[in-house]
């Protein structure tokens, strides 16, 4: 009997696919209790060639699909629906799986709980063989969050389906999607678990500083969705600021715009550069962690914008 199936969308990742699908061949769970679908957004990059004779070669079922989907949320959406197991498994191209992860996962919907579990978000952490200098991109999971993120999560599939899936105002959006089935899914009378033990490792990017600015733009979607799940609002610093961080520049701002009035509006600015020197502390040495809060200006000021745009779209307020 197929237990878990695995969905990994993929698209122009040839090389870092065929890496996450070696360390799938490795894992511990009997080869009759799993099952692999790749959904391909297809590129002529080689990646079918090599999926489908990866695919052939494995001792449980493995299954390759070429589409043309507009961002992965309906590749997961189609291999969710496609999948025969009893737990519907999310991995990212950009990640492997540790021996366990299959076998850990699984294991944790068997927890006490007053609910039934619904979900269970694995850990993740950076590749530990790729150095993270300054400019990165990588995700670090280390206790459960209320965002449920797609590059490594375990959904019992009656859940999944009970809830309807990924939501359609969410198919076509890049990032928010995973935070929405998440809370669909909790909301829906299932409890949330959590598996140090189901342990993926995801690429560390070296990124050009300009991206690295523009990434809290996918933030946009943040209000909208605090808007759909009130209990979300709760979750955020102070029910409506993202985090300690995002409410502190607020206060930057507000200094700034006070600071003709009077000399003593610059103390309103000082909680945020004591919380980013505070929250810099795993950078390491006090030039690097200055550097970081000047870098941190820029990048925050992005952040703001994304939420403010999003706030006065979904016509209430996170910031």
């Amino acid at each position: 009997m197929i237990l878990a199936s695995v969905v990994i969308p993929t698209h122009n990742r040839r090389v870092l696919l065929q890496r996450l699908l070696r360390s799938l061949a490795a894992q511990t769970l009997p080869s009759d209790q799993f099952e692999v679908l790749i959904v391909h957004n297809h590129t002529a990059d080689g990646t079918e060639e090599m999926a489908r004779e990866w695919c052939a070669q494995q001792p449980f079922k493995a299954r390759y699909f070429p589409k043309n989907y507009n961002g992965p949320t309906r590749s997961r959406e189609f291999g969710a629906r496609s999948a025969e197991g009893r737990y519907v498994v999310f991995i990212d191209d950009d990640c492997i799986a540790t021996p366990d992860w299959l076998a850990q996962g699984i294991a944790a919907f068997d927890a006490k709980s007053d609910a039934p579990i619904g979900l269970v978000q694995g850990m993740t952490t950076p590749m530990p063989d790729q150095p993270q200098r300054f400019p990165f991109k990588t995700i670090n999971i280390v206790e459960p969050t209320v965002f449920f993120e797609t590059c490594n999560i375990f959904y019992r599939k009656e859940a999944f389906e009970k809830v309807g899936g990924f939501s359609e105002d969410f198919l076509d959006r890049f990032y928010g999607e995973d935070t929405d089935l998440g809370w669909k899914v909790t909301q829906g009378g299932y409890a949330a678990g959590f598996a140090p033990g189901a342990l993926a490792h995801h690429e560390v990017f070296q990124v050009t500083f300009k991206q690295w600015l523009a990434e809290p733009l996918h933030f946009k979607n943040l209000p909208y969705l605090v808007k759909k799940y009130p209990a979300l609002r709760e979750r955020m610093f102070a029910h409506y600021f993202l985090t300690r961080d995002t409410c502190f520049f607020n206060l930057l701002w507000l200094a700034v715009l006070l600071s003709p009035l009077s000399a003593w509006a610059g103390l309103l600015a000082l909680p945020y550069f004591i919380e980013r020197l505070r929250g810099g502390s795993h950078v390491g040495g006090w030039k690097l962690r200055i550097l970081r809060v000047i870098a941190g200006l820029p990048r925050n000021l992005f952040m703001w914008w994304a939420l403010l745009r999003g706030s006065l779209r979904a016509r209430t307020v996170l910031l």
